[in-house]
């Protein structure tokens, strides 16, 4: 696999685990190889459209398992807002 490859599956990685630390670290990397930003971009997306549909599959997978009717619409109880929800 050539530099490139292996930086923008770094990337996609990083997006997916939610690692801005590793994000910096390898898009670092990756500007010194002349990685293009269309490219970069292109990953992110990638990325966000596996992250979501996983996201989106557990959320289906829960909704079966637990009724959620009764907590749907329900208000945050954070101690403060946007704190946990």
């Amino acid at each position: 696999m050539d530099r490139k490859t292996e930086l923008m599956v770094s990337l996609g990685t990083a997006i997916g685990l939610n690692c801005i630390p590793c994000f910096d670290h390898i898009y670092a990397r990756a500007k010194e190889v002349d990685l293009a930003e269309a490219d970069i971009q292109a990953v992110a997306a990638i990325a966000f459209k596996v992250k979501n549909g996983a996201a989106m599959f557990i959320k289906q997978a829960i909704n079966e398992v637990v009724d959620t009717s009764a907590e749907e619409g329900a208000a945050c109880t954070c101690p403060t807002e946007g704190t946990c929800c």
